[in-house]
This record gives C-alpha cells, structure tokens and sequence, in this order.
C-alpha cells in the first residue's frame, strides 16, 4: 500500500469523527477482489458471540447463502415450503447457521459486520478510482492519495460526479477534498453476503 510511513488506517483514523465513517466503526485492512483497501466497519457482537457459542462453521459457498438469504431470520419455516434445489441445500448447511425442528427449519445465521466505507490508497486519481470502484455495489468508497494531488480540478469534478470520496494526505493528516456520498443499498444479495463473511475472515484473522 501507499501511505506507508504512518500507514493508510491511521491516516485515516485522524480524521474529524464522523466525517467519514460513523463513530464507533473499528477500522482494518484487508484485500478484496485483489484490491488492498481501509474498510471502516460496525460488527454484530450478537451474531459474533452466538457463532462462537454453538461453534459455527464458516459461511462461503454462495448456493448456502441464497438460501439462508431466502428464509427470514428467526423465522419457522416449513422444509415443505421449500424446492426440490433447496431442500438439497438445506442439508448441507454448514453447523449452527439454521436450526432445525423436525419438518420447520429456522434461519440463525445473520451478517456478523457491516461494511460501511471502503477507502482504497494510492498515488493517482485516475488508476485508484478504478479499483475503489469494485466496491460500488457493496459500501461507500473513497481514495486515499499520497502526496500532491495532479489536476486537482479535474480530480474533483470526477469524485463528485461518481459519488467517490476524495481524501488526500498531508504530512501526518489527512484532508478531505470531496466526502464519499453514504451508500444507499438497493437490495440484499448472496454476493454482498459473500463478501462480508470474507472481510470478516480476513479482520478477525488481523487482529
């Protein structure tokens, strides 16, 4: 990563509280679709001490998480109720993501963080806003450019127009040129689903 004297995650941490990310979001670095980026992120301690407590297995095949996806959570629900392709699932679930009473299966499972800002760090505008760009379905994404900032105008007028935060280092702190616009999520997904339990893997696996 860029930002290496004091590191992309403690730049980012001074800036103003709340500006970027809600207070009381934990920061962490991970790599996702081969991208190193700061994510700011709120865990679901519930979700995290119940996984912990019935030994959980960890969630990653994408068909166990469309089906966990398609029953509400907390809810009992019929296995008769289900198809022929779900019901073939249902018996694969890994350990403590559902539970299962005779012919009602209820879902236990639920997200254990949320991902609210992905910042991605770099040196230029144009090459790191491509790869902040991965995250547009799944959180609000910034850059983090190290050192002067080229066609600042130009730079601007791009961040505002996709919506992708601007910050730029300066010495030991960080300068917010144009703010991420807060992410607006349009529906829920096997893929975002995904993508957190990896981040969860990997921040859990850091600290």
């Amino acid at each position: 990563m860029a930002v290496a004297a004091q590191g992309p995650a403690e730049v980012i941490s001074g800036a103003a509280p709340g500006t970027l990310f809600p207070r009381g979001a934990d920061l962490g670095v991970l790599n996702i679709f081969g991208v190193d980026a700061v994510v700011a992120y709120r865990a679901d301690t519930q979700e995290i001490e119940r996984r912990a407590a019935v030994g959980a297995a960890e969630l990653t095949d994408r068909c166990v998480l469309d089906l966990l996806m398609n029953l509400p959570l907390g809810v009992a629900v019929p296995v008769a109720s289900l198809s022929e392709a779900e019901r073939r699932t249902l018996r694969r679930l890994p350990p403590g993501s559902v539970s299962r009473y005779g012919d009602i299966v209820v879902r236990q499972a639920t997200q254990p963080i949320r991902i609210d800002l992905a910042v991605v760090p770099g040196r230029t505008w144009a090459a790191t806003k491509e790869k902040a760009e991965w995250f547009t379905p799944f959180c609000a994404r910034a850059v983090l450019i190290d050192g002067p900032l080229r066609r600042r105008e130009d730079a601007v007028m791009e961040a505002d127009f996709y919506g992708i935060g601007l910050l730029v280092t300066t010495g030991s702190e960080v300068e917010v040129v144009v703010p991420p616009r807060p992410f607006a999520r349009r529906r829920h997904t096997a893929a975002t689903w995904q993508l957190v339990e990896s981040a969860y893997r990997q921040l859990s696996s850091n600290r």
